[in-house]
């Protein structure tokens, strides 16, 4: 079996296209990029105090009938359950009031949160329940922060068991510049979700959240995704609160009470798990993108991408993180797709800063600090693609992958050669003992160590080059595209 690697001289293209290409799952399918910075499976025989407030952190009572206390709240079957009973606690007073209404206090429940205890700024919130079936009832996953709003539900269930309602609510952005938030100028967006009844079985229900936009998932489906920058600015850290109210919105609608005293209603958690997007382990000012396929850097074009010479003033390029997603900066402007296209092959280009989806990416970096990384849009889910032919570099897309592969490359230092091209002859041969060999005009200390990676990104080899002109690696290989780096350099390799 004989490895050829495929290097690509350095010649400037005048006129080319990059694309995206290749469908990665996003959240809540995929979260190899993320990791887990909050979770309860709720086992063991009681809640968590480290990780919630038995009841509300402000007290016992809210925007309905029910007085919450920690008797209510119950850890079993590796089950959170919160328990809603007909029934007045002996220490709730006769009524309360909320939001300039009253309420009597002829019903006990439970509440939790997680106020003092973890708080989250953007990233990835799920958690999996199943609803009580009494009419009347009204549960919520929902999130604040100090102040309201700004409000985040993920769900809250009033009326038909078949329907949950998701929003942001925030201040009127007018008001909010001016004066900041406010109550009683309160404003929404979200919607409701028709499916099944969600309480006959567990579902997930999920929340994306980003610097400017809030995907909300049903089941790992996305049900609806908002991209509304300026009202999502207002959130800050916030805490998770987890409740079953009576009453209130639950019965503005005339539906009845359905919890009687030999009719309790149960609201059960499975498990709350929180990600965040891992941050790129390397600096990310003044860099080059050099496409491991073509040798050559992304460039600004006026408003078009062209791939070209990475010395070029016109390659530089910068990384602003807005927790673990990345706008792409070329001077002034972003790396976008054009008229928010999904389409396989349509070309990346570069406008203003909108804070779109179209214009965010996520960054796969390869395992062991490697400076190579893929570049998915989040909008579409795909990546940002180049293929050549010949001399000519072209508009392409590959489902596998292929051709999707950059480069960072750091700032260039003073006299130094951005691209370092390796001497030929560059020959590897795969022997039928599964040896790897590398034969090389020179191999200097500078170029190690070899890393060799499946087209997907998994390290398979990391191997530490002598000088010399030869070397053998035992690997095990099978017919496909993998990626090798030496040093600073990347080379796409193919076995057959």
């Amino acid at each position: 079996m004989k490895i050829d690697f495929f290097k690509k001289s350095t010649f400037l293209v005048v006129s080319t296209f990059l694309s995206v290409c290749g469908v990665l799952a996003s959240p809540p399918d995929n979260l190899t990029d993320w990791e887990m910075v909050f979770d309860d499976e709720f086992e063991g025989s009681s809640l968590d105090k480290t990780k919630w407030n038995p009841t509300y952190n402000w007290g016992h009572t809210h925007n309905h009938r029910a007085y919450c206390v920690e008797e209510n709240v119950s850890v079993s079957n590796g089950c959170l359950v919160l328990k809603g009973e007909a029934k007045r606690h002996p220490q709730a007073p006769s009524t309360c009031s909320s939001g300039g209404k009253t309420y009597s206090l002829d019903y006990t429940s439970g509440a939790i949160d997680t106020r003092g205890h973890f708080d989250v700024k953007q990233g990835y919130i799920e958690g999996r329940f199943k609803m009580p079936s009494q009419l009347g009832t009204w549960s919520a996953f929902w999130m604040l922060q100090d102040g309201w709003p700004p409000e985040i539900d993920i769900f809250e269930v009033p009326h038909a068991r078949t329907d949950h309602h998701y929003y942001l609510h925030y201040t009127n952005t007018t008001w909010y510049a001016e004066h900041g938030d406010a109550w009683d100028h309160e404003a929404s967006f979200g919607g409701v979700h028709k499916g099944p009844d969600k309480s006959a079985d567990f579902h997930t229900y999920g929340l994306g959240w980003t610097e400017t936009t809030m995907s909300f998932y049903f089941d790992d489906n996305l049900v609806a995704s908002y991209s509304r920058p300026s009202e999502i600015s207002q959130t800050k850290a916030m805490y998770i609160i987890i409740n079953l109210a009576i009453g209130g919105w639950a019965t503005d609608n005339g539906n009845p009470i359905e919890v009687t005293s030999g009719n309790p209603a149960y609201l059960q958690c499975d498990w709350v798990r929180v990600w965040k997007r891992k941050s790129l382990s390397m600096k990310l000012d003044s860099v080059r993108l050099l496409s491991v396929d073509a040798n050559l850097c992304m460039q600004a074009s006026g408003n078009d991408i062209i791939l070209g010479d990475c010395d070029s003033p016109a390659s530089i390029a910068s990384f602003t993180d807005m927790g673990g997603i990345y706008r792409i900066n070329f001077g002034d402007k972003v790396l976008e797709i054009p008229n928010e296209s999904k389409e396989s092959g349509a070309s990346v280009g570069l406008w203003e800063w909108n804070g779109k989806p179209h214009q965010q990416i996520g960054v796969r970096q390869m395992p062991d600090d490697s400076t190579v990384v893929t570049l998915q849009f989040i909008h579409s889910s795909l990546y940002v693609q180049n293929s050549s032919e010949g001399d000519v570099i072209q508009n392409g897309y590959s489902k596998t992958g292929d051709n999707c592969y950059w480069q960072i490359l750091p700032k260039k230092s003073e006299g130094t050669n951005l691209k370092q091209p390796l001497a030929d002859p560059f020959y590897v041969v795969y022997d039928k003992n599964g040896i790897l060999k590398l034969y090389k005009s020179q191999i200097s200390a500078e170029m190690s160590p070899l890393r060799l990676y499946t087209s997907a990104g998994l390290l398979l080899l990391e191997h530490s080059l002598p000088k010399g002109n030869y070397a053998e690696m035992p690997v095990s290989l099978t017919n496909g595209i993998y990626i090798v780096q030496i040093g600073y350099k990347t080379y796409k390799l193919k076995v057959n």
